[in-house]
């Protein structure tokens, strides 16, 4: 009897040591990738002075409100990679505006988050050469720098991190991107609208900075609240005399709820799979194993 059931804990010790490693690898891998049906939206809002091109006048604090949608591509993504479209619109949330919009499609893998150049990648339309951290962070984040890349300068700006913080009672670190003035193009305006004597128009160059901030939740990879703080004028002869746009945008408190949940699954499951059950399950098969040599041992000893 001691035998039979000594070599029933010697199975149960084995296939305990076996999964230990097999929930890390196989069955914590298989959870931690972008979903090929991903969709989303967002809304950033907040207080901004911007240029109303059809009444050409500049409009103070005003109420802003960032409009985004993203949706993956499912026919182009593949197992490694998913492909998303990001559609992205400002309004003057008071009097329906237009301030500006842009689009983007680019693929990513699915684990790190990295850009990969495939699929037709673009920025409004024109074929861009993507890099770095496309929109989200790798699962299980490591509180270091990243690169990320940035749409209307079309280059890679360091993500810094900046410590964690707390955000609704969820841990996140905090990253803050700053991008330099860049000039991104030219705007021909009147004289008159730029503050210059004379008639005519004047042709100066449109420069955009931005400090954008997320907080990411770090098992997930995913921003659960994001800052971005807008500066876009015209400049003539190195003065600025015209603001595009300028305001801070911030996600509103459905986006960021939302957010949240989003993260809820990641943060219950994972660190189950890739911590805590695989040690339980190691600690059992030893247990298991060391139970049946006792029970070996004793019974020789009793048969002697």
């Amino acid at each position: 009897m001691r035998r039979t059931v000594a070599v029933v804990l010697i199975a149960l010790g084995v296939f305990c040591l076996a999964l230990a490693p097999m929930m890390r690898m196989w069955m914590a891998s298989s959870l931690m990738k972008t979903p090929l049906d991903y969709y989303n939206a967002t809304v950033l809002n907040g207080e901004a002075t911007y240029f109303n091109i059809e009444d050409v006048e500049q409009v103070d604090n005003a109420q802003v409100e960032a409009h985004s949608t993203l949706r993956a591509d499912v026919a182009s993504s593949t197992d490694d990679v998913v492909v998303w479209d990001q559609f992205t619109w400002i309004k003057d949330a008071e009097t329906d505006f237009g301030i500006s919009s842009s689009s983007r499609r680019a693929g990513h893998d699915r684990v790190t988050g990295e850009a990969v150049d495939c699929c037709d990648a673009m920025v409004n339309e024109e074929r861009v050469t993507q890099s770095g951290q496309a929109w989200k962070f790798p699962f299980n984040t490591e509180q270091r720098d990243y690169d990320f890349f940035e749409t209307t300068v079309e280059e890679v700006v360091p993500m810094e991190f900046q410590g964690v913080e707390d955000i609704d009672g969820v841990e996140a670190y905090k990253f803050v991107q700053n991008v330099e003035p860049t000039v991104i193009g030219e705007r021909e305006i009147p004289r008159e609208v730029a503050g210059l004597d004379g008639e005519g128009d004047v042709v100066g160059d449109v420069n955009f900075s931005i400090i954008r901030t997320y907080w990411i939740e770090p098992i997930s990879g995913s921003p659960i609240n994001v800052s971005e703080d807008h500066h876009q004028v015209v400049v003539v002869d190195g003065e600025e005399v015209l603001t595009m746009m300028s305001g801070e945008l911030v996600y509103d408190d459905a986006t960021r709820a939302a957010a949240i949940e989003n993260t809820d699954q990641a943060r219950a499951v994972l660190p189950l799979l890739n911590t805590t059950l695989p040690i339980v399950s190691l600690v059992a098969g030893v247990g298991f194993i060391g139970v049946a040599v006792v029970l070996i041992v004793t019974g020789r000893r009793a048969t002697q």
